[in-house]
């Protein structure tokens, strides 16, 4: 009775030393849902001691251990070993705390396979007294382990108490990285007006291979050129030369490995601008104008007393003036005292001989510069007394190129008995007996009298200017005929 309760407490303890850890995965035989290892405390045996262990229906260990290794028959019947399993087949492995099974040099089983399987890690599937920890080794052991034909962990028994080894546990087995290629992006940069290069980056990694470029050239909703390229490079330059105004669109699609690769980071525009219009022909023109009194073209003055004309000549081209001239000559019974503003350099301006000169004139185009001249008209002299300005530029067809005229009279000095009328057909200032005065030719008003506006700028060729060279001279004559007239009538 003794010796079989002996017997009992051994076999008790050797179940107690010995557990199950469960593997995900299959097995190749079909009869077990996962792979699996077992773990005998204390014992060293090859697989002709594992058999015979596993007859041996819980005895004592033969090969002179001091522990028994427990009902191995039982063990196995529940992880589903048959004997037949254990017929060869075995290798020489290692077991580590982290709970890697490692088979030469290769990680077969992980503790991450354990883990998924609900098992955390290193627990032990089976009864609680079969439960065993193996990061509670001291260090990894070596371990029979039992593969498939295909290499395929199946289970493993060890000796977490004896013969430790040096080694480093091997990482888990990291995935294949997946392979991955994009188009990174498109830039545009504009070498001349109609000239335009065209850079597309690609990546690819892990695998991936780049094979080619297709870029598109848009006008509006066109594509106007559709062009593959060839490629295994992580970039590629098109240059387009586009002489067409407007608004492009360029798009680049890599073709790699992976399929094609797009996007709105590959896309981008450019405009091409019109050509600047040609500048002007250049056409110069200059005017002049000449005014008594600031804004009159006729004025009556009194003898010796000063008056002032005012000069304003224009740049009316499109290009500036150098080196204009002014030239002002007055009728000899005027005498010009001053001219404002003075000169300054390089322009010059002076008096000589009765006339005056404006030299190295500058007009910008458009420019307008202003002249004022002081004048008198020292003794009385009958009739209207004219002052022509001319203005003369060097590049402006003509000499002069345009001239006007202003005119003062001196109204005769008051004769007893006589008074000073306007004839309104003749246009000038007498003096009449006042019994001879008649409303119907005579005006007291000296407004009636004022010369009319003259245009600001005649035709100077062609059949007008003959014709207004026969006025003038018909004019003068008639002029004439009237200053003999008025002076017979004012004798």
């Amino acid at each position: 009775m003794k010796g079989k309760l002996l017997a009992f407490g051994v076999s008790l303890l050797a179940m107690a030393t010995i557990g199950v850890v469960q593997l995900q995965s299959k097995a190749v035989d079909g009869n077990r849902d996962c792979d699996q290892f077992a773990v005998i405390r204390c014992g060293t045996m090859n697989a002709d001691e594992l058999r015979a262990e596993y007859d041996s229906n819980n005895t004592a260990g033969t090969n002179g251990y001091t522990q028994a290794q427990g009902d191995i028959k039982k063990v196995f019947t529940a992880m589903g070993i048959s004997k037949a399993d254990l017929q060869g087949g075995f290798k020489q492995g290692v077991v580590y705390k982290n709970g890697n099974v490692e088979v030469d040099g290769k990680v077969v089983a992980t503790n991450a396979q354990m883990a998924a399987r609900g098992l955390g890690g290193t627990q032990i599937a089976g009864t609680n007294a079969q439960k065993v920890s193996v990061s509670a080794m001291s260090d990894a052991q070596t371990a029979m382990v039992k593969l498939d034909q295909n290499g395929k962990f199946l289970y493993a028994v060890m000796k977490p108490c004896g013969n430790p080894v040096s080694a480093t546990p091997k990482e888990e087995p990291k995935p294949e990285p997946k392979p991955i290629a994009k188009c990174v992006g498109l830039t545009v940069t504009q070498q001349e007006r109609t000239k335009f290069s065209v850079t597309t980056t690609a990546s690819a990694k892990d695998g991936a291979k780049i094979k080619g470029y297709n870029i598109k050239l848009y006008r509006g909703s066109d594509a106007i050129i559709d062009k593959t390229y060839p490629s295994t490079t992580e970039s590629q330059t098109v240059v387009y030369v586009v002489e067409t105004p407007g608004e492009y669109t360029v798009k680049a699609i890599v073709d790699t490995s992976e399929g094609p690769k797009q996007g709105k980071q590959c896309e981008a525009t450019f405009t091409v601008t019109a050509l600047p219009p040609p500048p002007p022909t250049p056409i110069p023109g200059v005017t002049i104008t000449k005014h008594v009194d600031t804004d009159k073209k006729y004025a009556r003055v009194n003898t010796n007393v000063a008056f002032s004309y005012k000069i304003d000549v224009t740049n009316t081209g499109n290009t500036d003036l150098d080196n204009v001239t002014v030239t002002d000559t007055p009728d000899r019974a005027i005498t010009l005292v001053s001219v404002m503003p003075p000169s300054t350099s390089p322009e010059s301006s002076k008096i000589e001989n009765n006339s005056l000169v404006i030299s190295k004139l500058k007009l910008l185009k458009g420019e307008t510069r202003t002249f004022t001249i002081t004048a008198k008209v020292p003794v009385y002299v009958a009739g209207k007394l004219a002052n022509t300005v001319c203005v003369d530029a060097p590049t402006v067809p003509g000499n002069p190129d345009k001239c006007d005229k202003a005119e003062v009279e001196v109204p005769p000095a008051p004769v007893p008995g006589k008074i000073e009328v306007c004839l309104k057909n003749e246009d000038r200032f007498v003096q009449i007996n006042e019994n001879e005065y008649n409303e119907q030719i005579h005006s007291k008003n000296p407004e009636d009298c004022k010369t009319p506006e003259l245009p600001a700028e005649l035709p100077e060729t062609g059949p007008t200017e003959a014709i207004l060279s026969v006025v003038g001279a018909m004019s003068l004559v008639g002029s004439s005929a009237y200053y003999f007239a008025s002076r017979r009538q004012s004798v």
